[in-house]
């Protein structure tokens, strides 16, 4: 009798968790504003604010809509490189079109190299982003630990005794 107990509580999380991921991770995005600018070229881009309203005019221009004028690129995502070029640094942000399969990684091939991280949503490239989302750890994180309450804990106990 425990064990089927168990198996619907497993059920029930497991369906709840697709559920939210499925929800969470709709990124259908028409278009997407993010942050584009070179520190080679417009100083301002090394430090962006988190704040998109009331912007500075230093940074409007820097933050706007994804445009491709040949509308053969669906971009879809923000983009932050940091690249140190002969112990030059700058700080690319752009959009991107491509996902790379990991959020963060970085290239090297002296004297260059730069680290690449992506991610979704307006202006989410004003800085690195955490590879968990909050949004998914405050639903994920609770499942887990009932997860392991009626799961694990009372096998435990079974053992002890």
């Amino acid at each position: 009798m425990n064990s089927i107990r168990q198996y619907h509580w497993f059920l029930i999380v497991t369906i709840f968790l697709v559920t939210i991921i499925t929800l969470l991770s709709d990124n259908t995005v028409n278009a997407i504003q993010c942050w584009q600018c070179n520190s080679m070229t417009d100083k301002f881009c090394e430090d962006v604010p988190t704040d998109v309203n009331n912007l500075h005019d230093c940074y409007k221009k820097m933050y706007r809509e994804c445009i491709d004028e040949n509308d053969k690129l669906n971009y879809t995502f923000c983009r932050k490189q940091v690249q140190t070029i002969d112990e030059e640094t700058r700080i690319i942000r752009s959009c991107g079109f491509i996902r790379s399969p990991v959020d963060c990684y970085w290239t090297k091939s002296p004297p260059t190299s730069t680290l690449v991280c992506q991610c979704d949503g307006d202006g989410c490239n004003h800085a690195f982003t955490a590879i968990i989302n909050t949004g998914y750890s405050l639903f994920i994180l609770p499942c887990i630990f009932a997860m392991v309450r009626f799961f694990f804990v009372p096998n435990l106990f079974h053992i002890i005794h």
